[in-house]
């Protein structure tokens, strides 16, 4: 499609006898958040690597914006934030800026970075001794200097508190609305739906669940009913399951369970009745209990 920023077309990597992605197909669209997800050992982090031109696919094509992965003209419109992330110890925020903002042709202005990412009060101090959540900010920071059309973040908010973690999910929403492109890995749900709008779940090197969010959760019609009781009858035990001391049931009939319930007149206090989470939604998709974790 013309709007794609970034398509892979049936990569397949192959590590000795390891076949690390068989036939990897998706693709990123201008304005558009995509959460690639899936077990460790997936192939997320290889997709990311033949993205960013770090290796080459066995076989397959990916392009960015057109051209092949690594070329300048697409690193130039590419903002990155990896896994890992360590600075000079010498050097201050600032001058990590202004250094990032030196590569790009129209670069965001150092204090409009500062501003955005809550780094006023570290902006002149040395990295020595920085936090891994101080450094996370920073990294973030410096993903976004060369007023960027794609993003990719490996793990983004890895170290950061809640707050900081909210914080970024707006600037990254922000972001999106103007239209860039966002492609991310984490393994916090609560991130991912809030920043995402479409997942790509890996599962052994194939994509095995593409979609946007509201509709892969169409496509489960069940919820959760939970409740706190001290008892229930043998026959109702069989479709519930305890944990934490509570009572739970998943399902599309939950009315109906939580009426047998009723008239079996347990003693049921502290009901709820809610989503299934965005974990058990794959799972229960792609049949694999565990396998969509990020």
């Amino acid at each position: 499609m013309g709007d794609d920023i970034v398509r892979f077309s049936n990569i397949a990597k192959r590590f000795g006898d390891v076949e690390a992605l068989k036939g990897l197909s998706f693709s990123v669209a201008a304005g558009q958040a995509v959460a690639l997800l899936g077990p460790n050992g997936a192939g997320k982090t290889t997709a990311l690597t033949i993205l960013l031109g770090l290796r080459p696919p066995s076989a397959g094509e990916v392009t960015v914006f057109g051209l092949s992965p690594g070329h300048p003209a697409a690193l130039r419109r590419t903002g990155v934030t990896p896994q890992a992330t360590d600075f000079p110890p010498q050097m201050t925020p600032r001058e990590l800026l202004r250094f990032a903002t030196a590569h790009y042709p129209a670069p965001a202005a150092v204090d409009e970075l500062i501003e955005r990412f809550g780094l006023a009060k570290l902006a002149d101090r040395r990295a020595k001794g920085f936090s891994g959540g101080e450094k996370r900010r920073v990294a973030l920071a410096m993903a976004f200097a060369g007023h960027p059309d794609l993003v990719v973040l490996d793990e983004p908010t890895t170290g950061l508190d809640a707050r900081a973690q909210a914080a970024f999910h707006a600037v990254a929403r922000q972001y999106v609305e103007a239209g860039g492109a966002l492609l991310m890995t984490s393994h916090y749900w609560h991130e991912i739906e809030s920043v995402a709008e479409r997942i790509v779940l890996i599962d052994e090197g194939r994509v095995a669940i593409d979609g946007r969010i509201d509709a892969i959760r169409e496509r489960v019609n069940m919820k959760r009913l939970s409740f706190a009781a001290a008892a229930v009858p043998e026959a109702l035990r069989a479709r519930l399951t305890r944990a934490g001391g509570r009572w739970r049931y998943a399902g599309p009939d939950t009315d109906a369970v939580l009426r047998e319930i009723i008239a079996a007149g347990v003693e049921a206090t502290d009901i709820l009745v809610e989503p299934l989470g965005l974990e058990e939604v794959l799972d229960l998709l792609n049949g694999q209990p565990g396998r969509a974790a990020a």
